[in-house]
């Protein structure tokens, strides 16, 4: 039997033949697809990058039943997407006979679901990564491709993130009883301290924002992350905002676009920042910026990548780890070229 603890490559081999006896001699073409399963037990930003993926199956199969099986975390990036029609957090699927599974991420849990619940057709993310391999492209065109066989000639499009109007409205409050017009908006926190970029940094360019541009300066982020938004702004001589912990994924999303900048370590909120159309700055350090650079049109970022690229993020053993090495100058730089 497979050990969960085995490396993605297992995985990948393992869905593929499967796949390949799912599907062994059936036509794609020749499907009538009325149920879809779609697997993303993934992080938030996985989702961010996923979310084109519903979009495009609604538009070629309008009257399916979109089903998406994914954590509770990222469920909430999703809840109010109008082109899915059943969410499952964590609990895997009980009874149900799909026409097509889509396993957008390749895990053990997805390979034994479609193991013992077969359905009529399967893709998977493993053919997709073997294609690719030695030149893997951004996740969302990964997706893209994972689905392609399913959509006909539909082209890409941009992910997009769906936010309600009460949680639109709860952003549009924040932003009035704060009295804010022009802002900028931070990420400095990040669970893996090697992501993070300094937080003395970080508070240098809220005064440099606020001093050459005019912009009020807004933290973001979860509950958890309050301690270290504190501590930013105790350095900064002026009045400053958060919505840690008082927005939800939804009202986060909705009030990064009526925001003029977002500048954030490689983390979820950057990847919802650069969706929603704002100008986000990334800045990366051991993760990867060419599969998972902010995707929007008006984003940016800084990396400084060292022979030990990608590390576990566990511990460094450089004199100057990744972060320490992008300066508050290249910033500046980034943040004039993207606002200009």
């Amino acid at each position: 039997m497979f050990h969960p603890g085995l490396p993605d490559k297992f995985v990948n081999v393992a869905s593929i033949l499967l796949s390949k006896l799912i599907n062994r001699g059936k036509k794609i073409q020749d499907l009538t697809v009325q149920s879809i399963l779609i697997i993303r037990q993934d992080e938030i930003g996985d989702m961010c990058y996923s979310t084109h993926a519903f979009s495009l199956l609604k538009k070629q199969h309008p009257t399916a039943n979109i089903t998406v099986w994914c954590k509770p975390a990222a469920a909430a990036l999703i809840q109010h997407d109008p082109n899915i029609d059943l969410i499952i957090k964590d609990a895997k699927p009980e009874g149900n006979k799909y026409d097509l599974i889509i396993d957008l991420r390749g895990k053990w849990g997805g390979f034994f679901y479609a193991l013992m619940n077969s359905p009529t057709y399967r893709l998977e993310r493993g053919a997709v990564r073997f294609k690719n391999k030695g030149h893997q492209p951004h996740e969302s065109e990964t997706i893209y491709q994972i689905v392609k066989p399913v959509i006909g000639d539909l082209p890409f499009e941009l992910p997009q993130l769906h936010s309600s109007p009460l949680e639109s409205n709860q952003a549009t409050d924040f932003i009035i009883s704060n009295k804010l017009t022009r802002f900028a908006i931070l990420h400095t926190q990040v669970k893996r301290v090697l992501r993070q970029w300094p937080e003395e940094r970080f508070a240098a360019i809220g005064i440099y924002l606020k001093e050459s541009h005019g912009l009020d300066i807004v933290f973001c982020g979860d509950q958890s992350e309050k301690a270290g938004i504190d501590r930013i702004q105790k350095l900064i001589p002026f009045a400053t905002y958060s919505t840690a912990g008082k927005l939800n994924l939804g009202a986060f999303n909705a009030i990064c676009k009526q925001s003029q900048l977002f500048i954030g370590n490689d983390s979820s909120p950057l990847h919802i920042a650069s969706l929603s159309g704002v100008s986000a700055l990334g800045l990366f350090g051991p993760g990867q910026s060419d599969t998972f650079y902010p995707l929007g049109n008006r984003s940016g970022l800084l990396h400084y990548i060292l022979p030990c690229h990608p590390c576990k993020q566990i511990s460094c053993k450089q004199e100057i780890p990744c972060m320490y090495r992008i300066s508050i100058e290249e910033v500046k730089n980034k943040i004039e070229e993207l606002i200009n």
